[in-house]
């Protein structure tokens, strides 16, 4: 057989880069001479990395694309890869490159890619399999899998397509959709799901309450739930928000809800959804701290939350008492405060500790008095009575409490109707009251 001379070898791995790319070529590049010889340009790749990756691991791309170190390609056989990792819908843009090894006996080779910019998390409703196992299966069948992806239509139709492959596996026939949403999340997820219609929730029973009455608890379910199209991460967090409450308030912090079955309803057109419930211990109160406070010593705080330690706490007066913290900060012209309760359980010993983290916000003083409906001689006698300078902090509760007095004391003949108006001015951080008087 009659040797190839090494400059000719040379001239042709030269010229064998990727002409059928989709991204553009390197201006950089130096032009590639004319074909110099024909014949087999299929050579063992040496050296293989990947370019424009930062969500995907080059490991993984590799073996999507399915070359690895050693094979023999040339031009058909990248190209072939490029097609692969373009038809995952996973990439903007995708293109390769190579050209002869130092040692001239294969070539070295880049694989070029533009990644989409936004990947989303996905997530499975109402499908018979497990979360684990469908991931499982993903994972498997891509390469690529990660716990986010692409929404474009390639990426989502392929993963379709594999979800129904596996369930069909298991018996499961029903037609399978993927599509972006935010039902349940602030956030974009993908979310795979039976193509037909979610159910309607009829009824909600639980089961393993402990002390907690079920009854209670299904009271409570009815008026968020019932009507509510059945997902059952929306209905979990009905479950945090209303259920739980009412072991909160009995200090059983640890509740869970283990256990989620839905049923055809048999009596209305929906679902029954039944809920078993794991109580947990009972915890008790210990310590309550206060922070951010710009007003209040710990003392007075302490008094005004009337919380008792060394019994059953109750997160439902937790919540009164930020609550009085709240009003008692707004009275004093602190109108956005606010607070959030951390909390520290030990578990050994069933105890939880609070720190009530106040967010007292601007303080907001009295802007400008109008009073509107009285003569310049009724006027200001008003003015003199009204309790606020102009500067001061402003009480939310004032101007209805001072129209009551005026009421109240006969101030003025067939007086018929007062009110009060206010106009608070976020930027400066004041507040104009308008008084209205009807004689």
């Amino acid at each position: 057989m009659r040797r190839v001379p090494l400059l000719a070898l040379a001239l042709l791995f030269a010229v064998c880069t990727a002409g059928a790319q989709t991204r553009r070529p390197n201006k950089n590049a130096a032009p590639m001479p004319p074909p110099a010889v024909s014949g087999d340009t299929a050579w063992p790749i040496e050296t293989l990395t990947v370019e424009g990756n930062h969500n995907y691991p080059a490991d993984k791309i590799l073996a999507a694309a399915g070359l690895h170190l050693g094979d023999r390609a040339g031009k058909p056989e990248f190209e072939a890869a490029r097609q692969r990792l373009a038809a995952t819908g996973a990439f903007e843009n995708v293109g390769y490159r190579f050209a002869p090894a130092k040692d001239g006996k294969g070539y070295d080779a880049v694989i070029e890619i533009s990644e989409l910019g936004a990947l989303y998390p996905l997530r499975f409703e109402d499908l018979p399999a497990s979360d684990a196992q469908l991931r499982g299966w993903l994972r498997q069948k891509d390469p690529l899998f990660g716990d986010k992806i692409p929404a474009t239509k390639p990426e989502v139709d392929r993963y379709v397509r594999w979800i129904a492959e596996y369930l069909s596996g298991q018996g499961y026939r029903e037609p399978v959709i993927g599509k972006v949403t935010s039902e349940a999340s602030s956030d974009l997820i993908v979310v795979f799901r039976p193509a037909k219609a979610r159910p309607s929730i009829a009824r909600v029973k639980f089961t393993n309450t402990g002390d907690v009455p079920a009854s209670l608890l299904q009271s409570a379910m009815y008026g968020v739930a019932v009507g509510v199209l059945y997902d059952e991460p929306d209905f979990r967090q009905l479950l945090d928000t209303t259920a739980r409450a009412r072991y909160e308030a009995r200090g059983m912090l640890r509740v869970a809800f283990s256990k989620i079955e839905t049923a055809p309803a048999k009596d209305v057109d929906g679902i029954e959804v039944t809920v078993q419930a794991e109580p947990g211990p009972v915890y008790k109160l210990g310590r309550v701290g206060f922070t951010g406070s710009p007003t209040s010593s710990r003392q007075e705080l302490t008094k005004l939350a009337n919380l008792k330690a060394n019994e059953t706490v109750n997160f439902d007066d937790v919540k009164a008492a930020q609550e009085r913290i709240a009003q008692n900060l707004r009275r004093e012209g602190y109108l956005q405060a606010g607070s959030e309760v951390k909390r520290d359980i030990h578990d050994q010993d069933h105890i939880v500790d609070l720190t009530v983290q106040i967010s007292p916000g601007p303080q907001f003083t009295l802007g400008r008095l109008d009073i509107v409906g009285l003569d310049i001689e009724s006027e200001p006698t008003i003015r003199k009575m009204w309790g606020i300078p102009p500067g001061k902090p402003f009480n939310p509760d004032y101007p209805d409490r001072f129209l009551k007095i005026v009421n109240d004391q006969g101030i003025f003949d067939n007086l018929k109707k007062t009110r009060a108006e206010t106009k608070v001015n976020q930027n400066a951080h004041t507040v104009d009251v308008t008084l209205y008087f009807n004689k």
